[in-house]
């Protein structure tokens, strides 16, 4: 009976043993281990892991497999925990949310007879724990998969089929264009989620604001509500991808700062009207582009066989470019300029 051992029993642990005990025909043994106790006799009740044990070595002795799934400052840790722990030819993986960092301490710590593949699921949820296990998590999702310099053929074809196990797609990159990618799709995302709210709860009027706050601030600020330890982690594991790509919103963001002040002026400005406007329906025909594909279950990316979704000309035709809506701002423009002379709006510049 092959035996895996997965270290960490959380939303993705969790997950992992799930699917696998669900596709489990008797001839796999899943070993749950965690550093909190209560973790893993729950990832026993519910069917997670075959079973748990407190130590560690009991754990990964003797498996075939060893998936870490912990937060990723704590994946250097237990590298170099179970260095010497492992069974000649034993496959050790990964499912950290960066991989540079990670792929070199594999390198630093694992013995030679030992294979490291890194792998990465674009999958998740706001909320963590076991509790929020899932085995259908990782269906149809990316798999990220990251052969170390020494791993070998049957150490790569063992990890493809767990992410096949898992019903999830494998996703070949090097480390480097790994962390660069999701910094932009991934963690970011976590940053901006987490600056919507701090920002609004800043305001001395936050008590009033969050009563109206309904589904767009729910879903705009969902991955706020993430482990603020994997957070952190991931920051600290992913700085120039990250910092690079706060750069680049900041600048959109001033671009958009500029071309709704431009299309709000006293003279109701046409040109900068249709800036603003063409800006909104670009933005938006990118994203139904994407979510056309990414719903698709499609891996090509020939601009043939792209998935077809009405273009924002099409769509939005004159009500965006038309002479209405340009006479409709125009007559604005009185509102416009009452609205500068509010005190309460002068308060809010200054501050």
């Amino acid at each position: 009976m092959d035996k895996i051992a997965i270290i960490g029993m959380g939303l993705i642990g969790g997950s992992i043993g799930l699917a696998l005990n669900r596709a489990n025909r008797g001839t796999l043994e899943v070993v749950g281990f965690d550093t909190e106790p209560k973790a893993a006799k729950r990832a026993v009740k519910l069917g997670a892991v075959s079973k748990a044990t407190r130590h560690l070595n009991e754990a990964v002795g003797g498996a075939n497999m060893v998936i870490i799934a912990t937060p990723v400052l704590a994946i250097r840790e237990t590298l170099e925990a179970i260095a010497g722990m492992l069974s000649p030819g034993c496959v050790v993986t990964d499912t950290g949310s960066t991989k540079e960092a990670i792929m070199t301490w594999a390198e630093e710590y694992l013995p030679k007879e030992v294979s490291f593949v890194g792998g990465h699921p674009m999958a998740g949820k706001e909320t963590s724990g076991i509790d929020a296990a899932d085995a259908d998590l990782f269906k149809d999702a990316r798999y990220v998969v990251i052969p170390g310099r020494t791993a070998s053929q049957e150490a790569i074809e063992a990890v493809l089929n767990l992410v096949q196990l898992l019903g999830a797609r494998n996703f070949f990159l090097d480390a480097f264009e790994h962390d660069s990618y999701v910094a932009a799709v991934s963690h970011l995302p976590i940053v901006l989620s987490a600056a919507l709210v701090t920002a609004a709860a800043k305001s001395p009027s936050w008590r009033e604001i969050s009563k109206l706050a309904s589904t767009g601030f729910r879903d705009a600020t969902r991955l706020a509500s993430g482990d603020p330890i994997m957070n952190l982690d991931i920051c600290l594991t992913n700085r120039d991808g990250i910092l690079y790509w706060i750069d680049e919103t900041v600048r959109e963001l001033l671009e958009y700062k500029k071309q709704i002040a431009a299309a709000t002026t006293e003279s109701g400005d046409e040109e900068a009207i249709d800036k603003l406007a063409d800006t909104f329906a670009n933005s938006w025909e990118i994203r139904e582009r994407w979510l056309a594909h990414y719903e698709s279950g499609r891996d090509d990316d020939g601009d043939s066989s792209r998935p077809e979704t009405p273009g924002a000309g099409d769509l939005m035709g004159e009500m965006l470019m038309g002479r209405a809506i340009r006479d409709r701002y125009k007559k604005m423009s009185s509102l416009f300029e009452r609205q500068q002379e509010d005190p309460r709006r002068r308060r809010l510049r200054r501050s």
